[in-house]
């Protein structure tokens, strides 16, 4: 086919669909469309916007199982470890990052699956979603964190160190956390393999303290980790206020440029 003969067929085929979308029955059933649309959009808009609440029941029930199970299985392993090899309490801040390390996944869900401008066109923001998840996720650490505490105090028979231990681990957990929502609002591309490597160097770290750093565990070094919660508690306050504003004012939170 020459170049003429397909500009020839082009310019009947556009003339024929502007002279039929042109029909004075078209253009009226057109404009019926289009206001049954904007009168669909009216009303949607009069609806009530969902409260937090009902829309963290929602995000529990799609991804509780996605938040909650990884959780459980460290659990488990921590659980089965402190039980056959007498961990003493002083191990048990190199496991509290891989309470992070579990939910990570569901928090970065948005940037592998490259949804995140779909997450962010939605209603109800990502900010809301991010501060949903977190509250599912702190509430499924602090069951296995009470668990492990107790398991503690029954292999050990004694309360004497209990405090001590609940400040061991809520440093790691407490920094890894921060990071982590450090990094989502960051929205940088290499954000998710970043955090996994914190977490795993957090393990790392804590394990090797132990070793190289014993007197860190001492009673005397109780000032430090004191401070060391307090600081990091600061730092992940700060975090959460971020989504809360960004929640209010419709910001972008999480979005990968």
């Amino acid at each position: 086919m020459s170049d003429e003969e397909l500009e020839q067929r082009l310019k009947e085929y556009f003339v024929q669909t502007i002279d039929e979308y042109t029909r004075p029955a078209q253009i009226e059933k057109t404009a019926t469309r289009c206001i049954a649309v904007m009168r669909k959009q009216a009303d949607a808009s009069a609806e009530p916007r969902q409260n937090f609440w009902g829309f963290l029941s929602e995000v529990f029930h799609f991804e509780g199982r996605s938040l909650l199970l990884p959780q459980l299985g460290v659990l488990l392993v921590t659980c089965h470890v402190a039980w056959t090899f007498s961990m003493s309490a002083y191990a048990l801040p190199s496991y509290m990052p891989l309470f992070i390390l579990a939910v990570m996944p569901v928090f970065f869900k948005g940037q592998y699956c490259r949804v995140s401008e779909v997450e962010a066109a939605t209603r109800t923001s990502v900010a809301q979603l991010a501060l949903a998840r977190l509250i599912l996720a702190g509430a499924g650490a602090l069951v296995c964190l009470t668990f492990l505490l107790g398991l503690e105090v029954w292999l050990q028979r004694s309360f004497e160190n209990l405090g001590r231990v609940v400040l061991y681990c809520l440093v790691p957990y407490l920094a890894c956390m921060t990071a982590m929502l450090a990094l989502i609002r960051r929205r940088r591309k290499d954000d998710a393999p970043l955090c996994m490597a914190i977490a795993l160097g957090s393990v790392v770290f804590w394990r090797w303290t132990v070793r190289l750093l014993p007197w860190l565990y001492e009673a005397s070094a109780l000032g430090i980790w004191i401070a060391a919660v307090l600081f990091y508690s600061l730092l992940l306050a700060k975090e959460i206020t971020y989504i809360i504003h960004a929640n209010k004012e419709v910001n972008m939170y999480g979005v990968v440029d």
